[in-house]
């Protein structure tokens, strides 16, 4: 199909529900085909004015605070943050595919009496589609704001210009600007009603069928003008696309999920296996950081337990900034927790970035110039590391925000239903309740692992998310209303499992491949869904990550082709 024959995006009708809302500027990006470098903040979140923001801050306190006079921990909520940047192929210029769109979305999928909508937000990629008969990758959202436009560029450039593929990739319900209920109103009841994989699958099923019908694409199978879902996704989203094509068959045709946890989510994984593999990974960086680190924590975690005045301790030896401390530490054992909690959720996204495995990795630098340099004693240790996390959130602070690593809402705490870090701010109240609810990452710290030793109990977690969202954990709803844990049983086919060996996910993911048609992938130098992040022309790849990227072509060429044999009329 030529340039000038191919369906563009500005030619789709608005509707109501379901209708693609073109937020771009044609116009402008027709004259430069770049767009300007204005901040996310600027161009993406415009509709978040002054008093938007106020309003924001304010339903944070109104949502969630029912039926509990407990003291609310100070908080300062800060803008999404990783400790490890992932690298972005180098992007400079904005391009029309870093353009946000909204679809008008339904608040409830399941209740037909409920015809509320919610603007999701969404990026979408033209560029390489060759018309109907081509694929669509739809690439899922998960659990954070959407504000970089497309990043996964091995699939949205590489594999969409080797198969002529339209790209689609949409924000996940309650992340970011797609939220299905006004903050001000939002209700226990409503995040347990909405905020639901269910609920999510169906809005990404939802967009790739109503781009199915604007593209011109068949909706049966058997035509030529069919266009095969490849569904796409990285850790819970990489759970949600295998799960969807298990469950949508006839719209999902091919499940492409990277670093996906179906044994954590079926409670089939090791609890310990986790802070294991983050220590051993941390030991192959640099050998002996592990026991570095596992020296110093020990050394803090006993003289916090010793201190008089846990509250002095905390500011004199920890260096962090007064009134910052959370109110809800009234301990030396809740400090100590939570202390190690931040080093040990940091460490786990350092290991999850660790790639390529070299000496420019943040996990390398961590282990370098604070925890194995021997001009300093474990405080000092300590309140460098504490350094290095404001060097990345606050660099005017003299000292360490604690409050910064909480996620916002009452009776928020660091250590949330995720030990391996559910995030600050909005986003991070979100993926606490997400976990509370149904996920339930089983995360613990062993006597192996380099962090002082906390098991995880389902009677802690449970403690936690009645406290913060009157929700009771049910760890196995989700496999019994999914049954991810017997795919091959459910007769699932054509889904593919990657998986980076240096990732903490992979202990609990598929590493063997199930049957001829749900295929393993493994990288002995990969880390969480990197493969995604980077294509074999960037220069930086190893040889075992670029021959997966080859590998997965392959196999997903061949199951195409399976598919396009059956496009006969």
């Amino acid at each position: 199909m030529t340039e000038a024959n191919r369906p563009e995006d500005n030619q789709f009708d608005n509707a109501d529900y379901g209708s693609t809302i073109d937020e771009s500027r044609s116009s402008a990006i027709e004259e430069s085909n770049v767009l300007d470098e204005r901040s996310d903040e600027d161009r993406v979140s415009s509709w978040l004015s002054i008093t938007g923001r106020l309003a924001l801050l304010a339903a944070i306190f109104l949502f969630l605070l029912q039926g509990s006079n407990k003291p609310t921990a100070t908080t300062n909520p800060q803008s999404n943050h990783n400790l490890h940047q992932v690298k972005m192929l180098g992007k400079v210029k904005r391009s029309p595919s870093d353009t946000p769109f909204v679809f008008s979305q339904r608040v409830d999928h399941l209740d037909d009496s409920n015809q509320d909508t919610f603007q999701q937000r969404y990026y979408r990629k033209s560029e390489f589609f060759k018309g109907p008969g081509h694929p669509i990758f739809l690439i899922n959202g998960g659990e954070g704001a959407m504000n970089e436009g497309l990043f996964y560029p091995f699939v949205d450039t590489f594999l969409a210009k080797k198969f002529g593929a339209y790209v689609l990739h949409p924000e996940h319900r309650f992340y970011g600007q797609s939220q299905p209920v006004d903050a001000l109103l939002l209700t226990h009841d409503d995040l347990k009603k909405y905020h639901t994989a269910r609920q999510a699958m169906l809005d990404f099923i939802t967009i790739v069928k109503t781009y199915q019908e604007k593209l011109g694409c068949s909706p049966h199978k058997h035509s030529k003008h069919y266009c095969p879902v490849i569904s796409v996704g990285g850790s819970y989203p990489g759970f949600l696309s295998a799960v969807m094509r298990l469950h949508y068959p006839d719209t999902i045709d091919i499940g492409y999920a990277s670093s996906a946890p179906l044994l954590l989510y079926s409670m089939d994984a090791d609890q310990w296996g986790y802070m294991e593999k983050v220590t051993k990974v941390t030991d192959s960086a640099r050998p002996g950081c592990a026991e570095a680190v596992r020296q110093t924590l020990a050394e803090v975690h006993e003289a916090i337990l010793a201190s008089d005045d846990y509250v002095q301790f905390a500011h004199e030896k920890l260096n962090v900034c007064p009134g910052t401390l959370p109110v809800y530490i009234h301990s030396n054992d809740l400090l100590s927790k939570e202390a190690m909690m931040i080093v040990e959720y940091t460490f786990a996204d350092m290991n999850m970035g660790f790639y390529p495995p070299d000496d420019t990795t943040d996990l390398v630098f961590t282990c370098d110039r604070i925890f194995q340099n021997e001009t300093m004693d474990s405080f000092g240790k300590i309140q460098e590391f504490w350094k290095h996390l404001e060097d990345n959130i606050d660099t005017t602070l003299p000292c360490f925000d604690m409050s910064s690593q909480m996620p916002d809402g009452p009776r928020a705490t660091i250590s949330g239903s995720d030990w391996s870090g559910v995030g600050p701010g909005y986003d991070g109240m979100m993926f606490d309740f997400h976990c509370c609810s149904t996920l339930t990452p089983a995360l613990g710290f062993s006597h192996k692992s380099m962090f002082p030793y906390r098991k995880w109990t389902l009677e802690w977690l449970t403690e936690h998310c009645l406290d913060r969202f009157d929700v009771v954990p049910d760890p196995l709803k989700l496999v019994h209303e999914f049954k991810f844990d017997d795919l091959v049983g459910q007769g699932a086919s054509r889904i593919l499992f990657t998986n980076g060996m240096n990732d903490i996910w992979s202990e609990g993911s598929y590493l063997e491949s199930l049957s001829d048609s749900i295929i393993a992938i493994n990288m002995p130098n990969g880390a969480h869904h990197s493969e995604l992040y980077y294509m074999n022309e960037d220069g930086i790849d190893t040889d075992d990550v670029m021959q997966a990227h080859d590998d997965i072509a392959d196999v997903l060429e061949g199951w195409l082709k399976e598919i396009k044999k059956k496009m006969v009329h």
